[in-house]
C-alpha cells in the first residue's frame, strides 16, 4: 500500500523544515549583528527583554509546522479503500466470424474454420487494452460475445464457433457489417471491424453495408480465408470420415474460393485494410498494428478499488496550528503584570472570544427556516421549548423509542426541526406503533424522494410505507411500496418477504364479532417495521441464508432455461422459414 499518492513532496517538507530552521538562526544572529552596532549589549537586553525571545521562538515554530503541514497535505495521505468508476481510452473492436460451410473447405490446413479461430485467439490476446466482441454469420449474423473489457471470457466462447452453428446457410457479409454498426455507432472515436471470411457473398450488399459503417466511423479490416484456386467443400459422417462433397442444384461438385476482389472494395470503402491468411499468420500482426494507429476514445471500464486521500487531515492541522499562532501574544511579562492586579484587558478576552465563535461557525448548520411537518404538530409546538438542538431531540426520542415509550419519543420528534427528513422518518416510526396510521403513512410518503433525504433513507420510508399499508388492508398500495424498495434497494430480504404476503391471494371474508382480532392471532404474517436509527423489539427476524439462497438459485436457473429455450426457438423459427422460402432459396448456400 502507498501511503502518500504524491511522496515526493514529502522530500519538500524535509527541505522546507530544514531551510526554515537555518533561516531562523540566520535570521537571530543577523538580528543580534545589526542591533549592538547601535547600542551596548547591556543596553539592549533592558530595551529588548529576554522574555519575549521564547513566544517568538514558539510562534516562528508554529508557522514552520504549518507549513510542513500544508505540504505533508499536497503529498496527499492515503488509507482505506473506495470503489470508483474508472476511465480509460480504448478502441472498440468487433471481430466477425464466417460460419457458412465453405469454411469446412481443407485449403488452409486443418481447415478455414480451424485456421480463423486461431486468428481469433490471437486478436484476442493483443488487444489487450480495447473492448472487443464477437459476432458469427452465416445466412444470418448473431452476436457470439457483446462487446466488453474480460478478453478472458470472450477467449472462452471460441470453442463454441463451429462452421453450420446458424441454421441459415450463406455468407451475408453485408447483414454482419450492418450489425456491427448498430453495436459500435453508440461509442465516440474511431472504431474497428475485423472481418474473418472467404467472401463469396451473392445476395446482402456488403459494399452499401460498407458505406453505412464508414458513415458511424468504423474502419473495416479482412482477413481473406482462403486460396484463389479453392477446393471442394467436404461433407464428413459422424467419425469424420469424407463421405463426399457439397453439389449444387445441378449436381456439379461446389468449388469453394476466395472471393478477394469483393473484399478488397469493402475494405477500401471504410479506408480499411485487407490481408490474405498466410501460415506465418503475418496478417493478424498487421491487423493489430492498424488497429493501434486508430484514435482512442475515453469510456468508462471496469469499476476499481483506489485509496482515499485524507489530505484534509493535514490540512485541517495547519489550520488549528496557524490559529494558535495567532492567538499566542508576543510578550509573556505583560501576562504576569495582569496576574498581580486580577485585570484582565480586552484583548485577552476578544481574541479567545473571536476563536470560540470561529469554531462555532465551522460547526454542522442546522435548517435556517423549518419546513411545516407532514404529521401532527405546528412549527409552534416543534420549537415551543426552542433552545434544545434538534440532533440531541432527535437522540432523545431514539433513546425513548427504544424503550418502547412511543409517546414520549413522539414528543420529542415534535420538538426535534421539521425540515428535518430523520425527523419526519421517526416521528412515522412512532405514529406506526401508537395506531396513527394515516399520519405516519404521510411522514413516510414525505420521506421516499431519493435526491430529498439521506441516503439510504428512501428504501427503509418505502418499506415502513408498505408496511402502514399493509396494516390499513390497502394491499394492492403496500405491494406498489414493497417492489419500489427493492428497486432502491435489492437485498432488502424482508421486504421481499413482505412483498409476497401482500400479492398473496385473499378470500372476501364477513364480518364475525366472535372471530378474534387478525392482529392477534396470525403475527407471522405481520410485516415488520424498522428504525432510522435502531429497531425496536418486533418479532424475530428470519434468519438471512449464507451466499445464494435455494430460491435465488432457482430463478437464475429458470431465466438459463428460459434463454437456452429462446435461442432454440429462434433457430427452430429460421429452419422452419428457409424450408417455406424453399422457392426463393438462393443458389448458392454455402
Amino acid at each position: 500500500m502507498d501511503l502518500f499518492r504524491t511522496p515526493a513532496y514529502l522530500g519538500w517538507t524535509a527541505l522546507a523544515v530544514l531551510a526554515g530552521a537555518a533561516l531562523w538562526f540566520w535570521s537571530a544572529r543577523r538580528r543580534r549583528a545589526i542591533s549592538s552596532a547601535f547600542a551596548h549589549p547591556d543596553v539592549l537586553r533592558r530595551l529588548f527583554p529576554q522574555e519575549a525571545l521564547g513566544p517568538r521562538r514558539v510562534k516562528y515554530g508554529l508557522r514552520l509546522a504549518a507549513l510542513a503541514l500544508m505540504l505533508l497535505a499536497l503529498a496527499g495521505p492515503q488509507w482505506g479503500v473506495e470503489l470508483v468508476a474508472s476511465r480509460a481510452k480504448t478502441t472498440q473492436v468487433l471481430l466477425a466470424v464466417d460460419t457458412s460451410s465453405s469454411m469446412l473447405v481443407e485449403d488452409l490446413k486443418p481447415n478455414r474454420i480451424e485456421r480463423t479461430k486461431n486468428a481469433l485467439a490471437m486478436l484476442i490476446e493483443e488487444l489487450k487494452e480495447s473492448r472487443v466482441g464477437i459476432i458469427v454469420f452465416a445466412g444470418e449474423a448473431f452476436v457470439q460475445c457483446p462487446i466488453t473489457t474480460d478478453l478472458q471470457a470472450a477467449r472462452s466462447l471460441l470453442h463454441r464457433i463451429t462452421a453450420d452453428m446458424i441454421p441459415r446457410p450463406g455468407t451475408a457479409v453485408g447483414k454482419a457489417i450492418n450489425l456491427a454498426t448498430g453495436l459500435l455507432a453508440k461509442y465516440p472515436g474511431h472504431k474497428a471491424l475485423v472481418l474473418l471470411t472467404d467472401g463469396e457473398d451473392h445476395e446482402s450488399e456488403p459494399l452499401l453495408a460498407a458505406q453505412a459503417a464508414a458513415e458511424a466511423g468504423i474502419r473495416i479490416y479482412i482477413i481473406g480465408i482462403g486460396t484463389p484456386e479453392g477446393e471442394p467443400i467436404p461433407l464428413k459422417d459422424d467419425a469424420g470420415h469424407v463421405v463426399g462433397y457439397k453439389k449444387d442444384r445441378t449436381g456439379k461438385t461446389v468449388i469453394s474460393r476466395l472471393g478477394e476482389a469483393e473484399l478488397i472494395q469493402i475494405a477500401a470503402a471504410t479506408q480499411g485494410a485487407y490481408f490474405r491468411a498466410t501460415t506465418g499468420e503475418k496478417e493478424v500482426y498487421a491487423v493489430l498494428r492498424e488497429i493501434e494507429g486508430l484514435d482512442k476514445a475515453e469510456t468508462q471500464s471496469a469499476a476499481a478499488n483506489r485509496y482515499k486521500n485524507r489530505f484534509r487531515f493535514p490540512l485541517l492541522a495547519a489550520f488549528l496550528v496557524l490559529l494558535l499562532e495567532m492567538l499566542l501574544p508576543e510578550l509573556r511579562t505583560a501576562r504576569f503584570r495582569r496576574k498581580k492586579t486580577g485585570d484582565a484587558p480586552p484583548a485577552a478576552t476578544a481574541a479567545p472570544l473571536a476563536a470560540l465563535l470561529f469554531l462555532a461557525a465551522c460547526g454542522p448548520a442546522s435548517a435556517q427556516t423549518p419546513a411545516t411537518p407532514s404529521g401532527p404538530g405546528t412549527e409552534e409546538q416543534f420549537h415551543r421549548e426552542g433552545a434544545m438542538p434538534s440532533g440531541l431531540r432527535l437522540w432523545k426520542g431514539n433513546s425513548r423509542y427504544r424503550k418502547e415509550d412511543f409517546g414520549e419519543a413522539l414528543k420529542e420528534y415534535q420538538k426535534a426541526d421539521p425540515g428535518d427528513p430523520k425527523t419526519r422518518f421517526n416521528a412515522g416510526d412512532a405514529l406506526y406503533k401508537l395506531g396513527d396510521l394515516d399520519t405516519a403513512q404521510q411522514l413516510f410518503e414525505s420521506a421516499t424522494d431519493p435526491k430529498s433525504v439521506p441516503r439510504g433513507m428512501a428504501p427503509k420510508a418505502y418499506y415502513n410505507l408498505g408496511n402502514t399499508l399493509f396494516r390499513k388492508k390497502q394491499f394492492k398500495e403496500a405491494a406498489e411500496a414493497y417492489k419500489r424498495c427493492l428497486l432502491l434497494d435489492p437485498s432488502e430480504e424482508d421486504c421481499r418477504h413482505n412483498l409476497v404476503l401482500a400479492l398473496r391471494p385473499r378470500q372476501p371474508q364477513k364480518d364475525d364479532p366472535k372471530k378474534p382480532d387478525p392482529q392477534k392471532q396470525d403475527k407471522k404474517d405481520e410485516p415488520d417495521k424498522k428504525n432510522d436509527k435502531e429497531k425496536p423489539p418486533e418479532p424475530k427476524e428470519r434468519p438471512k441464508p449464507q451466499g445464494m439462497s435455494r430460491e435465488d438459485a432457482e430463478r437464475i436457473l429458470q431465466a438459463v432455461k428460459e434463454k437456452e429455450d429462446s435461442a432454440q426457438r429462434r433457430q427452430a423459427e429460421l429452419k422452419q422459414q428457409a424450408a417455406k422460402e424453399g422457392q426463393h432459396r438462393p443458389e448458392v448456400d454455402w
